[in-house]
């Protein structure tokens, strides 16, 4: 699809953007048990109408698969940032803890002094979800405490999400709210029934808010964790252990003046490439690809070297990336995001916070932050 055409007719996108066909109107629920299933689990790998943010496995997940929801908030002005993520996995398939079954909530971020804080907790007690077409609610529930979030419809202009805590043990209290200002979306296509989920060989992925405003009011530890940013809601599920089928991946999002970017660039563990490229512009989708280099990510260094590529395991993280979008008709979108802040890490993943600087080659650059991760198996 060509970027420039697509710009011209934003307006007329976000006229329709409200449009839905054949809508749910019928409550789906869910019940996540904390213990994985035994048996066989099929995976959703084509959508299906309503089920952008639903549970994607049938009739849940074995010890061989996950499923997450995973939200996160950087601030506009400072470097804080906040990450919460809701796992339901079989125990092999992610490098997480663990905490004695399937389903946990991990928060982690970086205070305004630029220390940064992770903590998690077991929801024992199991979880719950339900969605119909008004939007979706799910409650995880632990021993002493729980973590929750609910979503508007996905066919209004704009979707609401809101997350809250209030566990004793992980130490979060409080809510998150994000206004969406970017329509939702599957790795190569708008919302809608009938398109592939696949973003690489055994693993999915769909998009709900690839950019919005975002609020955080939270109490991390007893200390106040207030700021305002642009926040971020997505969901990731796989077949497989993670890393058995993916050898690297950077991916990533920002916001840059009136554009909202969204980049994926990953590599399996045969070293095939996978794109997946996306921006919007004042709140309609200007550019949506999974064609090769549709944009590529690579790392640089401040000293002129060129850090090593596909990053492996125990490799440090970058001085940042430089992102380059093929947007049709000649023209590139080119970004240079800066390592700030790493808010979490360990030897196979990276979560990286920083200013983002870009804009249409040889047009107007905007000033901006981002939030990105880089998986190296």
């Amino acid at each position: 699809m060509d970027f420039l055409f697509f710009l011209s007719l934003y307006l007329l996108a976000a006229s329709l953007a409200g449009a839905s066909a054949n809508a749910v109107n019928y409550d789906s629920k869910f019940v996540l048990p904390f213990k994985a299933m035994d048996g066989e689990s099929t995976a959703q790998v084509v959508s299906v109408d309503g089920g952008l943010d639903i549970p994607k496995f049938t009739p849940g997940v074995n010890d061989t698969k996950f499923d997450w929801w995973y939200f996160d908030v950087v601030s506009s002005t400072t470097i804080q940032s906040l990450t919460i993520a809701f796992f339901n996995f079989g125990k092999t398939t992610l490098d997480l803890p663990d905490l004695g079954g399937a389903l946990t909530v991990q928060v982690s971020g970086t205070y305004i002094d630029g220390t940064t804080f992770s903590a998690s907790m077991a929801a024992t007690r199991n979880a719950s979800v339900v969605a119909n077409d008004r939007g979706i609610a799910s409650h995880w529930d632990g021993e002493g405490g729980d973590y929750s979030f609910s979503g508007s419809s996905l066919d209004a202009s704009s979707t609401r999400y809101t997350v809250s805590g209030d566990d004793p043990d992980s130490g979060g209290y409080g809510t998150v709210t994000m206004t969406s200002v970017s329509p939702p979306r599957y790795p190569c296509n708008a919302n809608g029934p009938g398109v592939t989920e696949e973003i690489m060989p055994g693993v999915y992925w769909s998009n709900t808010v690839p950019d919005s405003d975002a609020l955080v009011k939270l109490s991390i530890s007893g200390q106040t964790f207030n700021f305002e940013g642009y926040g971020y809601h997505d969901k990731k599920w796989g077949v497989k252990k993670l890393s058995e089928s993916v050898g690297s991946w950077y991916w990533g999002h920002g916001r840059l003046g009136p554009y909202s970017i969204v980049w994926f660039d990953g590599v399996d563990k045969d070293g095939k490439e996978y794109f997946s490229s996306y921006i919007s512009m004042n709140g309609s989708a200007v550019l949506q690809s999974c064609q090769e280099k549709s944009v590529v990510v690579r790392p640089w260094s401040k000293d002129g070297t060129d850090p090593v590529y596909p990053p492996k395991p125990k490799d440090p993280a970058p001085d940042g990336y430089d992102i380059s979008f093929d947007v049709g008709g000649g023209k590139t979108f080119a970004a240079r995001f800066y390592t700030s802040t790493i808010q979490f890490s360990t030897d196979t993943y990276k979560r990286i916070t920083g200013p983002l600087v870009g804009g249409l080659k040889g047009e107007e650059q905007f000033k901006g932050m981002a939030l990105g991760e880089q998986v190296q198996n």
